[in-house]
């Protein structure tokens, strides 16, 4: 039995004896401590980004991505990325056929990690809540793993052109429908209120896909807060629960 595997035994174990205490999973979902305690310890093979890497392809997909990133796909040229490599224009096609074989890796190797990182949480044995708190969680950690990368993976996979379009596309939707899935079985258990499970799981993502504008990126201990946080919000929102049930009157 390997270590990864034995601590993740381990893992499950702690997480059984903390539910056997706690059966209800309405109650669970807003537990903090319990929410805590699973996001802390529950372990998944983390993974990379195949941007990342050593060698002078490896360099020049970091300086493109940077140049992505900060300039636009559509404003970046091959002369310009040459330039900042330090080498010839000529050279540089020498490592990348062309500008958009660069987007292409970029985009994809992100829509991997992100549709690998959420086929190891729906493949996990743990309650529907659980493995949304999970997945909001990896969902920050590959966000904020490369912001360059994923800033272009989120803004400039429209200039792929077919069929890569197309395929990315479905990475996109894969993903998508990962989140609507723990939707749909939180909702046909009775967890979560009924709704669009799609509409809901791209609404989450969105939500979460705006924590790149922040200014700071958060550490690795910051991440487990962080998600309760997202979690929190989006399971419970921002309206103070009235100390008695009146209904709710807007003015709209």
């Amino acid at each position: 039995m390997s270590p990864l595997y034995a601590k993740w035994v381990e893992v499950l174990g702690d997480c059984l004896r903390f539910w056997q205490k706690n059966k209800n999973q309405e109650t669970r979902t807003n537990d903090r401590s319990y929410l805590c305690f699973m996001l802390e310890n529950t372990v998944i093979e983390k993974t990379s980004i195949s941007v990342v890497g050593n060698g002078r392809r490896a360099q020049i997909a970091r300086l493109a991505t940077g140049l992505f990133h900060r300039k636009g796909y559509a404003a970046t040229s091959m002369r310009e990325l040459a330039s900042v490599s330090g080498i010839e224009a000529p050279s540089l096609y020498n490592h990348f056929s062309s500008k958009e074989t660069l987007l292409h890796e970029i985009c994809f190797g992100m829509a991997d990690a992100f549709v690998s990182t959420a086929q190891r949480i729906a493949a996990l044995d743990l309650p529907v809540s659980d493995r949304l708190a999970l997945a909001i969680k990896e969902h920050l950690r590959l966000l904020f793993s490369d912001r360059e990368a994923v800033g272009v993976f989120v803004h400039e996979w429209r200039h792929l052109s077919e069929p890569s379009l197309q395929a990315f596309k479905a990475l996109r939707l894969d993903y998508e429908q990962f989140f609507a899935g723990l939707f749909q079985e939180g909702m046909n258990q009775g967890v979560f209120v009924q709704g669009d499970p799609l509409w809901l799981g791209r609404q989450l993502l969105l939500l979460m896909n705006g924590s790149l504008h922040s200014a700071t990126r958060p550490d690795d201990d910051a991440l487990t807060p962080l998600a309760h946080r997202f979690l929190d919000l989006w399971m419970n929102g921002i309206a103070k629960p009235p100390s008695s049930p009146t209904p709710l009157n807007p003015t709209f």
